[in-house]
């Protein structure tokens, strides 16, 4: 049966909407996690960043990797409801069954492993993220691109999480109520999911499900999935095992604020994968490349002043989003700043071109050899720098894992071109720097230079984007140009 998607979604709509979503996502912990840093302190942070991490790695258990993968299958059948509802339970079977798989292994962690000990109650609080997460049906609303709802509930629960941390944290003490109010609001956006759904799916047709199909492909997703984390969180628990929640709470403020501008650029990007996925299902190949090269474009666009900006902001930026406790982050969110150009290349090349078709292989064994090399690394490193050590090393293991995928796409996309879009925005951005640091260097006041600093960067950047005629920036002064001419005519 065909119905009620027949009208396909705007990119440029849902483009606002994620950007919007994503807004939040930069804004709400710009407001939070000053406030709890500076309650909780490097210990309080340490240990709740400790164990967020190492929950995260039953979290990948129970969902398979299906995150992802489930956006592409529902993109596919999202004009067919009864199709939907059957894919939707098919995939919700697995991730049931993992579920309970990855719940049965947390306990026998937690018995068998004495550093755990000091961390039971929070193991124990956050673990229920694992339930909410797998069965929390968000890759049924990324494939079917409907981000207004997305955008709206993600905005209802982080309000909730904001009034709950004020409420409630005020002492070092509270760090197992700072972690518990996350968790509430996961469940709470879960909840809604499957109130919700019934307008898309009914998950409870009777129909014949083919679990099977799902079987190898959910496999190959969920071992890049696992692989991936080791980027993610293998450096949070080896600092915590070799050195302490002191040097995790200082890691943890140092790569904050890049994870935070990453999530924030790549998530633009990760709004066309369900439009890609469904140009290789139709053999549109030119479409396809077409919005692989605006991937790219845009990406560079963002992603190259926000690194270097960073790298000049540095000192404001600690001082700013953590305080002074948090000094000795400085230098290691400097080493990581490169990460947001190379981990964003990873995921235009490996999540965004690779994935819709259907080459998840190749991103699998590209993120093994780059966790074999940040495994390595992290051993040699970590007992002897701490923080730093782990910085360096994930540094190194991304750029050996975006330069693997880049090699591999290069008979997909033309490298020269995407070399180009990052030459041209390199340049830019230096150019920006120079002004940029002139400000830092001698207008008088760390708050005075910086807030200086940024402004005159922005209108640099952007007057040598309008100079050089962007498709990006002509077409925002289009838009505003003719908004400006309709408003005048209609007065």
């Amino acid at each position: 049966m065909i119905d009620s998607y027949k009208k396909t979604p705007s990119l440029k709509l849902n483009a606002v909407f994620n950007v919007i979503r994503q807004l939040m996502i930069l804004i709400f912990p710009l407001i939070t996690f000053p406030y709890s840093s500076r309650i909780l302190l490097p210990e309080g942070i340490g240990k709740v960043a400790f164990a967020r991490s190492f929950i995260d790695y039953f979290i990948t258990i129970a969902t398979l990797g299906i995150s992802t993968y489930g956006i592409r299958e529902v993109a596919k059948v999202r004009d067919d409801r009864g199709q939907l509802s059957k894919v939707s339970r098919e995939i919700l079977t697995i991730n049931m069954v993992s579920t309970v798989i990855a719940y049965l292994l947390l306990f026998i962690a937690m018995i068998s492993i004495p550093k755990l000990a000091d961390y039971r109650s929070l193991l124990v609080v956050i673990s229920a993220k694992i339930l909410f997460t797998a069965l929390g049906l968000d890759w049924l609303y990324g494939g079917i691109e409907d981000y207004g709802y997305i955008t709206l509930r993600a905005f209802m629960f982080q309000i909730i999480s904001v009034i709950l941390l004020f409420a409630f944290v005020h002492k070092p003490e509270d760090y197992l109520i700072y972690a518990s109010i996350a968790v509430i609001s996961n469940v709470g956006s879960n909840i809604c999911n499957w109130i919700h759904s019934k307008k898309y799916i009914n998950l409870f047709s009777r129909t014949r499900l083919e679990i099977k199909k799902h079987l190898k492909p959910v496999f190959t997703m969920f071992a890049m999935a696992e692989v991936s984390k080791i980027y993610l969180v293998l450096d949070v628990i080896m600092l915590g095992f070799f050195c302490g929640d002191w040097d995790v709470g200082i890691y943890t403020a140092a790569t904050k604020i890049n994870r935070i501008v990453l999530h924030m650029i790549t998530a633009i990007g990760f709004v066309v994968l369900p439009r890609l996925a469904f140009y290789i299902k139709n053999s549109d190949e030119k479409k396809f490349q077409e919005l692989v090269y605006k991937n790219f474009d845009v990406f560079f666009l963002l992603s190259i002043p926000s690194t270097i900006g960073l790298c000049l902001i540095g000192n404001a930026a600690v001082l700013a989003f953590s305080g002074e406790k948090y000094m000795a982050a400085i230098p290691v969110m400097r080493i990581m700043n490169p990460i947001i150009v190379i981990t964003g290349i990873g995921s235009v090349v490996g999540t965004q071109t690779f994935i819709p078709m259907g080459k998840e292989k190749l991103v699998l064994y590209a993120l093994l050899i780059g966790s074999v090399c940040n495994i390595f690394l992290n051993i040699i490193l970590i007992p002897k720098y701490q923080a730093m050590g782990a910085a360096i090393a994930t540094l190194i293991s991304q750029c050996v894992l975006s330069g693997t995928e880049l090699f591999w796409c290069r008979k997909i996309v033309d490298l020269k071109r995407v070399g180009r879009f990052f030459m041209i925005y390199l340049g830019n951005s230096l150019v920006m720097a120079i002004f940029a640091f002139i400000c830092i260097r001698f207008i008088p006041g760390l708050w005075t230079g910086t807030i200086i600093a940024i402004c005159v960067g922005v209108v640099i950047y952007g007057v040598l984007l309008f100079i050089e005629k962007n498709r990006f920036v002509m077409d925002l002064f289009k838009s505003l140009k003719r908004r400006i001419t309709y408003e005048h005519r209609t007065d």
